[in-house]
């Protein structure tokens, strides 16, 4: 049995750690997370999913705020290989060489294409019809490592980024059960990337969730709602009120309607502000009831 340790914090980590504690190829001997935080309007404390598994299945979980702390502990665990998704950390390369087979990343996209912290995000927002996924051995030079196996796939046209991340956590799952025993047996070969044809990503701000019809397409704008849904979500400037758009519709012409849901965007387009959530109650409403208040005395 193929002992390994398991690096993850978001969401889309927890599906891999679930495959590989119930498949019977590995031993999950330890899970490294980052530490509790608080969330939320009332600052509860939360532990990541991950940690939440790894507690119920009795794997010690390993949650420090400098990995540097855990050398001397994760050595202890004697690990063939280590798998990381979306750990959120960089990963010192003394933690690196404890591992004879190294540490497996997988990745949401076709590397050396997006390197960096928001591929799944950024794919979006630029308006990218394909994506893919790479298993890649960790590196000290971020996403750099040679890669072991990657897979294309398509991204359909109204796609959010929760809904590709969502997709994109089962996939990347059953391709980190199936590989990871065959990269640690040496059945796979990495193969280098080509640095020359390397394209960062960087971190999402919330800036970036801002909307200006009158530098992008309704297109462009349409694809950052899809892209930061979940996180910065979009704002609009909407019969002078900033608000947050959780649906909109991209029209391919601006006929000129004076409607206040219908905005002209760059390219003679236009887009139509379906819902939104409102600035006083913090509750999604359609735009036709906002507008509708906005007119009261």
């Amino acid at each position: 049995m193929i002992r390994v340790i398991f690096f993850g914090t978001d969401k889309i980590s927890t599906p891999t750690l679930q495959a590989l504690i119930a498949s019977p190829k590995y031993e999950v001997v330890a899970v490294v997370t980052k530490p509790d935080a608080t969330r939320g309007r009332g600052h509860k404390m939360y532990s990541p999913e991950v940690a939440q598994l790894a507690h119920e299945h009795d794997i010690t979980c390993l949650q420090p705020t400098k990995l540097s702390q855990t050398i001397d502990q994760l050595a202890k665990f004697q690990p063939d290989i280590g798998a990381l998704v979306a750990y959120g950390k960089i990963i010192p390369r003394q933690i690196i060489d404890l591992f004879p087979h190294g540490i497996i990343n997988f990745h949401p996209s076709m590397l050396p294409v997006y390197r960096g912290p928001s591929p799944i995000e950024t794919a979006i927002m630029h308006g990218d019809k394909l994506t893919g996924l790479s298993l890649m051995k960790l590196s000290a030079e971020m996403d750099a490592g040679d890669i072991f196996y990657q897979e294309p796939a398509t991204i359909a046209p109204d796609e959010t980024a929760r809904q590709l991340y969502d997709r994109f956590a089962e996939r990347g799952a059953e391709l980190m059960v199936d590989k990871l025993d065959q990269i640690a047996q040496g059945k796979l070969t990495g193969v280098s990337q080509d640095d020359n044809l390397a394209v960062y990503c960087h971190m999402i701000t919330p800036e970036m969730g801002q909307l200006d019809p009158h530098t992008m397409t309704a297109r462009e704008c349409y694809d950052r709602l899809r892209a930061f849904d979940g996180w910065p979500k979009c704002h609009l400037d909407l019969a002078g009120v900033d608000v947050i758009v959780t649906k909109l519709k991209p029209l391919d012409r601006f006929q000129g309607d004076s409607w206040q849901d219908i905005i002209p965007c760059q390219g003679n387009s236009a887009l139509q502000v379906i819902e939104l959530i409102s600035p006083k109650s913090g509750r999604r409403m359609s735009v036709t009831d906002f507008l509708n208040g906005q007119h009261r005395p």
